[in-house]
């Protein structure tokens, strides 16, 4: 069959079959030559129903012809010469149709169709030549039928110029309807191309990230299903790998979204350099990206390709405005292996990559433990969300006690939480508090309930000071220093007699806002002291900076005094705070030589369990009375 007469069933019928205008017309003829053909036999059969013999044998016969057409051209791709040997095996039926029975002669006037046809399926220049064969034909048939003198010379010639003038009349009409028919038709190739240009931007834009230009989250979805479909079909091994970036988020917050924007630009670069040729590499958001790799041997290539990806992408990232190091963390899950289907799959590998993230594997494999720990970890954080509301949460101290005086001066409240009779450890879900912003009600609740229990203590005559830990997320907070102050004004307390405990991570990242900060926590007569101090960016430059009043020395620099060398470090540190004019206190002291240590080198304070560990209100109390000399009255 022609390879132009295919009509292609799989193109979408917003668009034209084609944007060749010589194509359009060579599939049209293949239409003609089947309704020609089917039309001689159909007019064949009903003259011969009608007793003319000799028409019905030509018609039969002008079939036949077309059907030698047909079969002689058939993978010929010259679509004119097939059409004007139709046309002329057309003409030569009709003119001895015509000639063969006075009652069928009219059937010379189908010839002008000759013209309408040719001109919209070949052509105008076509339809003119067959302009011209049709005055021809109509000579000859007049000739023939009436000879030469009763042609020219009677009114048959009037008879034969309104024939002519019939077909000329054609003829222009459709050199007319041909200039429209090429207008109309370039008008809707290019309105088609353009269409088609646009639906592929739109497609474009619908399955591509924007900023990276990898597939997005929703052509993802597709495409791992499609490859799931198949692993499980074909019992092939495929890998999902999710990855998350370690310290993307303190680009963002830095060095600025533009940055941030870059930087994903060159995490993309580096996956689809490294893997884009054997895996689909996606982003689905922020800083995630997923990749696919089909037909994997084994788990030790999935390890191998794990750790090629944090190779990758852990080395350092230069840009033009500026040079850092970035981590990634690494999940992944096996189809059919873990399961069978992308849902599941993707669960699987988020899993495996929050346990690398927590636990800072680097890459991690998905083990069916992780998800009953992730059950869990979500079981926490449902019921973590209801505990403020439900009242669960309480407060515990720990004295602070003045190193020469032995006497407690303060105590610290620890936040504690109470669920179904079982007291939660606080690493278990401060964590949680604070990657959910829960954190913020909390800490205000703390503070609040500090308060309240000072101003107990202090109607009881006790003048001690209540030092309360303050999150990152809480400092940051535009409400942290109004709360704080609402809570004060509520209880009437001293807030001389009120201590704030912030880390010195949280400090470092914006050194303006965070002094801005605590200068208004100042005003309000409230002392601040820096927790767990040399664990984070520690830098006594940047302590000149802010107004402060007491460093708390890590337990981690005073557990192993005074065997290991962490005395130095502890020591080294009372020296250059008291250079500052800046109290001293030790965390977790738990024996009289660590004691004795500090007493040597001037600390001024500590706290741990060589004295108490935290308690209630109630028991720290009997510390005030048999301790100090902070006696009620």
């Amino acid at each position: 069959m022609f390879g132009w007469i295919t009509i292609k069933k799989d193109e979408s019928e917003v668009f034209v079959e084609s944007t060749n205008v010589e194509e359009l017309r060579a599939r049209r003829v293949w239409r003609f030559l089947l309704v020609t053909w089917l039309t001689w036999i159909v007019n064949g059969f009903f003259v011969w129903y009608r007793g003319y013999n000799a028409a019905a044998a030509v018609c039969f016969i002008a079939s036949f012809a077309h059907l030698v057409i047909v079969v002689s051209f058939w993978n010929h791709a010259n679509y004119r010469r097939i059409m004007n040997l139709n046309l002329v095996a057309s003409g030569v039926g009709l003119f001895l149709v015509s000639i063969s029975d006075w009652s069928v002669a009219v059937t010379m006037l189908y010839c002008p169709v000759a013209i309408v046809v040719a001109s919209q399926i070949v052509g105008v220049r076509a339809a003119f030549y067959w302009l011209v064969a049709n005055l021809v034909l109509f000579v000859m048939y007049y000739t023939t039928m009436y000879g030469l003198h009763g042609t020219f010379y009677t009114s048959r010639l009037d008879e034969l110029l309104i024939v002519a003038g019939v077909a000329v009349c054609t003829f222009f009409c459709c050199q007319q309807g041909e200039e429209y028919y090429q207008r109309r038709i370039r008008n809707l190739i290019e309105l088609s191309q353009d269409l088609e240009k646009k639906s592929e931007t739109l497609r474009h834009l619908a399955t591509t990230d924007a900023l990276t230009g990898l597939i997005n989250r929703f052509q993802f979805q597709e495409m791992l299903r499609e490859r799931v479909t198949h692993a499980c079909a074909v019992s092939e091994r495929m890998v999902l790998f999710m990855l998350d970036m370690d310290g993307f988020k303190e680009i963002n917050d830095t060095l600025g979204h533009p940055v941030g924007d870059k930087t994903l630009v060159e995490i993309a670069c580096r996956l689809r350099a490294a893997f884009g040729d054997r895996c689909d590499v996606a982003r689905l958001g922020g800083d995630e990206f997923c990749i696919i790799c089909p037909q994997l041997r084994d788990g030790d290539q999935a390890k191998a390709i794990a750790a090629d990806i944090c190779k990758v992408l852990t080395r350092r990232y230069s840009l033009e405005e500026a040079e850092f190091p970035l981590g990634v963390s690494v999940g992944y899950s096996f189809c059919p292996d873990h399961t069978q289907t992308d849902h599941d799959l993707l669960a699987f590998a988020d899993t495996a990559m929050f346990h690398a993230k927590e636990h800072r594997l680097g890459h991690a494999c998905y083990e069916a433990e992780m998800t009953n720990r992730l059950v869990e970890y979500r079981k926490v954080q449902e019921h973590l969300s209801h505990a403020l509301e439900r009242n669960e949460f309480f407060l515990v101290y720990q004295p602070q006690v003045d190193v020469h005086l032995e006497e407690v001066t303060g105590v610290e409240a620890l936040l504690r939480w109470r669920h179904d009779g079982e007291v939660v450890p606080p690493q278990r879900f401060i964590q949680l508090l604070e990657e959910s912003g829960e954190i913020i009600p909390v800490g205000k609740w703390v503070v609040h309930e500090a308060c309240r229990q000072l101003t107990e203590w202090t109607g009881a005559g006790y003048d001690i000071k209540i030092s309360v830990n303050v999150s990152t997320v809480q400092f940051k907070d535009e409400d942290f220093c109004q709360s704080v102050a609402d809570s004060i004004a509520e209880w009437g307390v001293d807030p001389r007699n009120l201590d704030l405990e912030v880390t010195e991570g949280l400090l470092i990242d914006d050194i303006q806002q965070a002094v801005t900060r605590l200068d208004a926590i100042k005003e309000m007569g409230i002392s601040i002291s820096i927790d767990d101090f040399g664990t984070g960016y520690s830098s006594f430059a940047y302590l000149r900076q802010l107004p402060i009043d007491r460093l708390k020395i890590d337990r981690a620099f005073i557990k192993d005094i005074p065997e290991a060398d962490d005395g130095q470090i502890a020591a080294t540190v009372i020296v250059l705070a008291k250079a500052l004019e800046l109290k001293v206190l030790a965390e977790g002291v738990e024996t009289e030589a660590q004691l004795a240590f500090l007493k040597e080198h001037d600390c001024d304070e500590y706290q741990g369990f060589y004295l108490s560990r935290p308690v209630s209100a109630a028991q720290v109390v009997e510390y005030f009375s048999r301790r100090t000399s902070c006696v009620a009255v």
